[in-house]
């Protein structure tokens, strides 16, 4: 026969470890209509965890004798225990720590035609405390929201989402919820045609660029899109770090507005002649 393993009366500083049995077996002594009425009535063994358990030593045993005599309660005097399957139970407990852990936002969101977000989700707080057994939350460092999933958005989105709790080894989470926002703005594209600058050229050393020009195009809010010109742009080559085989080089946004967002060059390098 079987019987299950109760854990009652745990500390709030401790938590069962992993690998603690739950079930023990053994054989029954007594007739054969009393067998059959047990074996529909599983037996327990209620452990009073606290009743044993001490800070110091992180665990404590039961023997044999005493669990004969836990599961002989559940039944009659006349009724004998034998044969069980562990000589003694061996309860490991791990004390309830505290950490900190980055929360991540969850997310499945798409946009409405036009519309994009201006930044990153921005999750407030973004660590919150855990505490649960120390074994069990040594390799969590990140812990999720549950998720966030919007179709069309077109607005700014600012929700409270509860934390979800990866495993039943995290005993509580402090905050249990946290606030989400993310800043949504229609877009349009724009695009000018901007001269390349060289730097880092010899004194001595003149070349020739091929083109002299790249189109800039890039995504920007509507609102902000008035605000942007030429003159918020410089497009540099860098002699310095030039491809010496094949005589190009790499244009590269050395000032831009901070809105933009998808920025594309075209062409994305640059030919270069030398003139002795």
């Amino acid at each position: 026969m079987q019987a299950k393993i109760n854990y009652t009366n745990i500390p709030e500083t401790a938590a069962l470890a992993e690998k603690n049995i739950d079930n023990i077996t053994f054989d029954l002594t007594a007739n054969g209509f009393e067998i059959l009425f047990y074996k529909f009535k599983k037996p327990t063994i209620d452990v009073q965890v606290g009743k044993y358990y001490t800070k110091e030593k992180g665990g404590f045993t039961i023997s044999k004798s005493d669990l004969i005599r836990m599961v002989a309660s559940n039944f009659n005097r006349n009724l004998a225990v034998k044969n069980l399957s562990v000589e003694q139970l061996n309860v490991r407990l791990d004390p309830i720590v505290l950490k900190k852990v980055k929360v991540i936002a969850m997310t499945d969101i798409s946009f409405k035609n036009g519309f994009k977000a201006v930044d990153s989700i921005k999750v407030s707080p973004d660590s919150i405390t855990i505490s649960g057994p120390s074994g069990s939350l040594k390799n969590i460092n990140t812990i999720s929201t549950d998720l966030i999933s919007l179709k069309d958005v077109e607005k700014n989105i600012s929700e409270t989402i509860k934390i979800s709790k990866p495993n039943n080894a995290i005993v509580s989470i402090k905050p249990s919820k946290v606030d989400v926002k993310l800043v949504v703005a229609e877009f349009s594209q724009g695009q000018f045609t901007l001269p390349v600058e060289v730097i880092n050229l010899p004194p001595d050393l003149e070349i020739k660029l091929v083109p002299q020009t790249v189109t800039v195009s890039f995504d920007v809010s509507v609102n902000e899109f008035a605000k942007i010109s030429k003159d918020n742009f410089r497009i540099v080559c860098d002699y310095s770090k030039r491809n010496i085989d094949e005589n190009f080089m790499l244009p590269f946004l050395e000032k831009k507005p901070n809105d933009i967002i998808n920025v594309v060059f075209e062409p994305k390098k640059i030919d270069f002649f030398k003139f002795k």
